[in-house]
C-alpha cells in the first residue's frame, strides 16, 4: 500500500423490513463466522495461529488473509503454506491489484484476459483458496465505464483454468463506493457479476481514532452498515444476497506513525486506548444486522503486535461462543473495553 491506500427477500418491502429490523439471535441463518485480514507477515501470522489462544479451527469458522505481494510474484506458496498451517479454517487470498494494471481502463478483452488468467494461474499453483480483488476504486459509482471492465476482470479470475481448477474472490472496495450516496445508478449488473463470482464483500473503512471513538455506537453502526442497507431494500435478489451472506466491514487495525492506513498514532493515541477502539468495531459490527457473522480488519501488517492480542480476543469473545447473548457484549462483559 502507498500511504493513499494501496482500499432472497421477494420483494423490496420485505429486503427494506428486514434491514432495519432488530437483530434477533433465533433468526439467523446458520453460516460460517467470517473474519478476513488485509495484509500479514509471518510475525502477525504467529499470533493468529498460537494453539490455545489464536483463532479457532473447527467447521465454524472461517479466517481469509488476503496480501497483496510485489507484482512480480502476485503469490506465495510459502505464505499459502504457513497460513494453512493453522488448519481448515485458515484461507489464502493473494490479491491481483488493480493499481499494477494501469490501463485496464481501455484495455482489449484480450488483454484483460491475459492479465487476470496469468494472475489466476500463479495463485492457483500457489495453493491460494480464494483470489482478492484490489480493489474498486473511489469513483466505480459513478464511473460506467471502469465498472464494465472490472466485471471482465472478475470473470477472468474466477473462470476455471485448463484443468478445471477455479477461484472465488474476496472483493475489497474503497471507502467512496462504501457509502450509498456515492452510486449515481443501479448498477444491476454490476453487482450480480461481483456476487457471481465472489464469496466475500469487503466495504474498507480506514477511520481515525478520532472518528471511532467519537461517535455513538449507534451512529457508528448506521455508518458502517450503510451500503449493506442500500443492498438489502434494493429488491434485486443478486443485492439482497450480498447483503445477506456476504457484506463485510472492515475497521483499520493500524497503530503506528500517521500514515494512509488511518488507525492510531502515539502519543496522541495510547495503545490501550487503540485496543477499545478494536473492541467498540467489534461489538458495533456484531450488533448491527448485517454483520453478525461477519468482520474484517486491515492491516495486519504494518502495525503494532500488540494489536494481534487483541484481536484474537476479540473474535474468540465475538465470534465464538456458541450463538449466545454474552457474544453480543463488550469484550469480557465489560461495558469499559469498548469506551475509547
Amino acid at each position: 500500500m502507498s500511504q493513499t491506500r494501496r482500499q432472497f427477500l421477494k420483494t423490496g418491502l420485505a429486503a427494506a423490513a428486514a434491514a432495519s429490523a432488530p437483530l434477533r439471535l433465533g433468526a439467523q441463518t446458520p453460516q460460517p463466522r467470517i473474519s478476513c485480514f488485509y495484509q500479514v507477515s509471518a510475525e502477525a501470522l504467529n499470533y493468529y495461529l498460537e494453539p490455545g489462544v489464536g483463532l479457532p479451527n473447527d467447521p465454524g469458522h472461517i479466517h481469509i488473509f488476503a496480501h497483496s505481494h510485489p507484482a512480480a510474484n502476485p503469490a506465495s506458496a510459502s505464505l499459502s503454506a504457513h497460513i494453512q498451517s493453522g488448519g481448515a479454517s485458515f484461507r489464502y487470498a493473494p490479491s491481483f491489484d488493480l493499481n499494477d494494471h494501469q490501463g485496464y481502463i481501455d484495455a482489449s478483452d484480450a488483454q484483460l484476459a491475459e492479465w487476470a488468467h496469468t494472475f489466476r494461474d500463479i495463485a492457483i499453483e500457489a495453493n491460494a483458496n480464494y483470489f482478492a480483488f484490489n480493489e474498486l476504486p473511489q469513483d466505480s459509482g459513478s464511473n460506467v465505464r471502469r465498472r464494465v471492465q472490472i466485471m471482465k476482470l472478475l470473470q477472468y479470475l474466477h473462470e476455471p483454468d485448463s484443468t478445471g481448477r477455479q477461484l472465488s474472490g474476496i472483493f475489497f472496495m474503497t471507502h467512496r463506493p462504501s457509502m450509498p450516496a456515492n452510486w449515481t445508478s443501479r448498477a444491476s449488473a454490476f453487482w450480480a457479476r461481483v456476487d457471481a463470482t465472489c464469496q466475500l464483500i469487503v466495504a474498507e473503512h480506514y477511520h481515525g481514532h478520532g472518528y471511532i471513538c467519537g461517535l455513538s455506537e449507534a451512529d457508528l453502526g448506521s455508518h458502517l452498515f450503510a451500503l449493506r442497507r442500500w443492498l438489502a431494500t434494493s429488491g434485486e435478489p443478486a443485492k439482497v444476497r450480498i447483503a445477506n451472506s456476504k457484506f463485510t466491514v472492515l475497521h483499520s487495525s493500524y497503530y503506528g506513525p500517521p500514515s494512509g492506513w488511518r488507525g492510531g498514532s502515539p502519543p496522541d493515541v495510547t495503545i490501550g486506548e487503540f485496543r477499545r477502539n478494536l473492541s467498540k468495531c467489534a461489538k458495533v459490527t456484531r450488533n448491527t444486522a448485517g454483520g453478525f457473522n461477519r468482520i474484517a480488519f486491515g492491516p495486519l501488517n504494518p502495525t503494532d503486535v500488540r494489536v494481534h492480542t487483541r484481536i484474537r480476543r476479540l473474535i474468540n469473545w465475538h465470534y465464538n461462543q456458541g450463538r449466545g447473548a454474552r457474544e453480543m457484549l463488550c469484550l469480557a462483559a465489560n461495558q469499559a473495553n469498548c469506551e475509547c
